[in-house]
This record gives C-alpha cells, structure tokens and sequence, in this order.
C-alpha cells in the first residue's frame, strides 16, 4: 500500500523532475526543516517507487532522481499527458564525475535563486536548465538553449555554444534576461577558439543581434537587453578572467559591461541580489546587483 502523499512530498517530486538530479542537502534546502526530516520522508519516496538514488565516484552524497510513479504524479500535477513528460523509462544515472559536479553546482545557483526571489523582492519569472531537449523535425533531440550566432564582422564565421541556464527576473514591473555560466576552474582563458574566451566571443555576437529576443515568448515577457552572469572559483581567476575579456578586441566595446562576474562565495541567498557583481571589462570598477 502507497503511503498517502503530503503536498510537501509532491513538491519534491516536482523539484527533483524539474532539476533531473538533486542531492539530498539540495533538497534539504528547499523542502525540509532538518536532515533528519528529509531522509525520513525520501526514504518513504524510494521506498514506494517515487524516485531512485545513485552514488558517483568522488561525489560524497547520494544522488536523486525520477522513477515512474514519480513520473506518472508530475503528469498529474502538471496537467499533461504521460507521454509528453521529459522522463524516460531508460533513463541511466550517470557516472561522469566532472558532469554531475557541474550539473549539481547549476541545481546549487538555481536552488540559491529560488530561495533568494522567495526571500527578496524580485520575481522569478523562468528558468531554463541547459539539458531541456526539443525535438527535431527529423526526430532527434538538441538543446533547446544551444544556439549559433554569426560574427558581425564575418558573417561566414558562426559560434555555437549552449549556456548553463537561461533564466528571467521580474520586479515593479520591469523584466531582466540573464544567461547563466558556471566555472569550475578549469578552462582555459586566452584561447578565443576554446574554453571561456571562446564562450565570450559568442555572448559578444549574441549580444549585438536579436537573436536572443526569443526568450521573450518563453518567459512572456520584454527585455530590452540581457546580462551574463559568470560564477567562477575564486577573486584571483575573476582578476584574469575580466583581463583577457578587457583584452579581446569587439568592435562594440560597450558589450562588455553587459557580461558580470563574481565568486562561489558570494552565492548564498544573503549575497545573490546584493552589489557583488563586476563588469567583465577591466576599466569598468562599479559594482553592480541582479535585483
């Protein structure tokens, strides 16, 4: 016999299709009072088939996700037939380390937002993860935030590239779009054909069209401009980072104040909305906030 579910357990279930992949602090953070409370009511959601758990090497905490009675509740809550769910039955937990890692610190920002605009005055008005699919004409799946620009100077030059997540934020009535970039360290700085340097250069492009003007009929509403907010490791590789942007040379230098950095640090729901945030162009010293 299924035990009868609280709306609290409904909305993990949600949470947890939503995100693909939550840990349990993450789902702590958003649904329960105390760890102790969490693991007692995800123990009952394993229990009866509502969701799975996985471990992967180097990730100390178990991983969560969708199982199909899971699936067939989101169906319900959300209105829409079965069939027409992002879940599948064949769906494998996966066991790339540097994934999940960079997957659960984009679920980390997401989790961080959604508590801040609770905890705040801004709105959050949407959110699109980079794994959300669509399908093709000819059947398969492609990214619906992976997008190709051409270079304004070179129209024959195009760079594609899909963002951590795009998201909006809504307050007295005015709207603002913003890509989200997660860092982990790692990429090169100073190689326009790879890494960050390359990502900027598209941002650049991206942001001297209109293409980007699509995301005003996902979110349902105007923007007059995006910002790109880029979350990095540490004071130090921001330094270099805004350096080898300040370094690059577009032909609309104002471009780069629309591209915002700052550190892991500041991503708490105190510091999200507050004036933590520099302009990727070096000459630029205000501070600047989302919210």
């Amino acid at each position: 016999m299924n035990p009868k579910l609280t709306p609290r357990d409904i909305a993990v279930i949600l949470s947890v299709y939503k995100c693909r992949y939550l840990t349990g602090s993450q789902l702590e953070r958003l649904h329960f009072p105390s760890q102790r409370v969490m693991w007692r009511r995800i123990q009952a959601l394993l229990e009866f088939g509502f969701i799975k758990s996985f471990t992967a090497p180097h990730i100390p905490e178990r991983i969560f996700y969708l199982d199909k009675k899971g699936a067939e509740i989101v169906a319900i809550e959300l209105r829409i037939p079965f069939e027409d769910l992002e879940w599948y039955p064949h769906t494998r937990a996966p066991k790339d380390y540097y994934f999940l890692r960079h997957f659960l610190a984009i679920n980390d920002f997401r989790i961080t937002l959604i508590l801040a605009c609770q905890k705040n005055a801004p709105d959050l008005a949407g959110f699109i993860p980079e794994y959300v699919g669509e399908r093709t004409e000819e059947g398969h799946v492609k990214k619906y935030i992976r997008k190709q620009v051409n270079d304004i100077a070179y129209s024959s030059v195009s760079y594609s590239h899909t963002p951590d997540a795009v998201f909006a934020l809504e307050k007295d009535g005015n709207s603002a779009l913003f890509f989200l970039e997660i860092d982990r360290g790692g990429e090169v700085l100073t190689d326009t054909g790879k890494g960050f340097l390359k990502c900027i250069v598209f941002y650049l492009n991206l942001w001297s069209g209109t293409v980007w003007k699509r995301y005003e009929k996902d979110f349902g509403k105007e923007f007059k401009t995006f910002r790109v907010l880029i979350v990095t490791t540490s004071p130090e590789r921001l330094k270099h980072m805004r350096e080898s942007v300040t370094a690059y040379s577009f032909p609309h230098s104002q471009a780069k104040r629309f591209l915002w950095g700052t550190i892991q640090e500041h991503m708490t729901t105190d510091w999200l909305f507050e004036s933590v945030w520099q302009s990727m162009e070096a000459t630029d010293t205000n501070l600047y906030r989302i919210g």
